[in-house]
């Protein structure tokens, strides 16, 4: 592949399309803890309880907030990076168009002169 190129509206759509299954994850997880007390509590044992809590406090709760970091650095850094191309796009077209003025406009009336 010789050439690439960005479609913004493409990635907005992308992005649109991900959100629901992001948020619908988040959800999910906010809603783990309710049943997971409920669970324990039916246990009727403390020491499951603490063990339960533990597990949480130092292998899942990571590995919540770690998904949830990862997927908002992925969405913006995606924003971040079209914002750039497009960005970049807008002035490569300038630049191009004011070397195009320049190669076919006389130089005295560049500088003004008459």
């Amino acid at each position: 592949m010789t050439t690439w190129s960005i479609d913004p509206s493409g990635v907005a759509g992308v992005l649109t399309d991900v959100n629901p299954h992001a948020e619908a994850l988040g959800e999910a997880l906010n809603a783990l803890g309710a049943p997971l007390g409920a669970a324990v509590t039916a246990t009727q044992s403390g020491a499951i309880a603490e063990a339960v809590q533990s597990y949480f406090d130092t292998v899942e709760s990571p590995r919540i907030q770690g998904m949830s970091a990862r997927i908002s650095a992925a969405t913006s850094g995606v924003v971040s990076a079209t914002e750039a191309y497009v960005t970049g796009d807008l002035t490569m077209a300038a630049d191009a168009q004011a070397a195009s003025v320049a190669a076919i406009t006389p130089a005295s009336l560049l500088l003004g002169a008459d």
